[in-house]
């Protein structure tokens, strides 16, 4: 029986999409979208998993668009202390592992299984993409990943995490001490001092809600910024827990979209690293920064639609 209720149901018409819908689930499973097709083909349901301090609302434009292009659902959740999801720790490769099994196991019925799932992931996204495929190969049929590797991030993007954990603990403590501040008083004190960027101040932001002339976050900062050290590293709980799943021989296929002007991926790939994990890859690059899939959607939408096809 699949304990699912339905939560703010939006049926509209977006180039042939049928339904989207939102669904609440049962507790210690993971809140998603669902984007259902007019009719459905043969390829598998795709899930699309978002990165830290993101949510589901970061892929659903472009998640629309591939449900329609390739006929199939797509499920898009929000992670573990994410978005509307549970919050819960630890937070690592495998309890976010585990929860995308425990989501598979209570999707409604009318999604089909017998073909398997492709399961797309942008940055900790895709690493939790990544390795839920080497822990089910006979459920994963295709994984993509977007801006990430299956293994540790290289040394020169650890600036980017550094400035994660910044923005994290000074979101936290701003929150702590200046509850009074408007959320344009948060942002122009993180401009100032963490981070100018516009665009990813208002990514941080939107984990952030002001009711009644207060600052509430909506997922938990300290938790976020204790797992940053897990999220860099190619790992599921402890160092070298992955080698048992190296070198099998039924791991799926890997298309990993390399952002140009981003340093989680970088440009020396370790070829060797990634075909011990995944010995069907291919690396398709793309000139966007390390948010690419609103940056340059479209050509983020045929290059996985093109894959995918090709693949199945």
């Amino acid at each position: 029986m699949f304990k699912i209720s339905i939560r703010n149901i939006q049926s509209r018409n977006f180039q042939g999409i049928r339904h989207i819908n939102s669904y609440t689930s049962v507790p210690g499973v993971l809140d998603y979208d669902l984007f259902s097709p007019k009719e459905n083909s043969s390829l598998p349901p795709v899930i699309f998993l978002h990165g830290l301090l993101g949510n589901r609302r970061n892929n659903r434009s472009a998640a629309k668009l591939l449900s329609d292009q390739l006929n199939t659902h797509f499920i898009v959740p929000d992670l573990r202390n994410h978005g509307t999801s549970f919050h819960a720790v630890p937070m690592n490769y495998k309890t976010m592992s585990d929860d995308i099994s425990k989501l598979i196991e209570n999707l409604p019925s009318t999604i089909p299984r017998h073909h398997g799932f492709i399961i797309l992931g942008h940055s900790m996204g895709a690493k939790v993409a990544m390795i839920h495929a080497l822990r089910y190969p006979k459920t994963i049929k295709g994984v993509v990943s977007i801006d990430n590797i299956p293994y540790t991030n290289p040394e020169n993007s650890f600036v980017e995490f550094q400035k994660f954990h910044i923005g994290l603990q000074t979101l936290n403590w701003c929150i702590k001490t200046h509850p009074e501040w408007s959320l344009n008083e948060l942002k122009n004190y993180l401009k100032k001092w963490v981070e100018p960027n516009e665009i990813i101040v208002n990514f941080w932001l939107s984990n952030v809600v002001s009711k009644n002339k207060k600052l509430i976050a909506k997922v938990p900062f300290e938790v976020l910024n204790n797992s940053i050290e897990d999220i860099l590293q190619w790992r599921m709980e402890n160092f070298g827990d992955l080698e048992p799943l190296a070198n099998q021989s039924e791991t799926p296929p890997l298309l990993i979209i390399k952002a140009n002007y981003s340093k989680f991926v970088g440009n020396d790939i370790h070829t060797h690293a990634i075909s011990k994990y995944f010995p069907q890859y291919s690396v398709e690059p793309i000139d966007a920064g390390h948010w690419l899939v609103t940056e340059r959607k479209l050509e983020f939408v045929r290059i996985v639609k093109d894959w995918i096809k090709s693949k199945n």
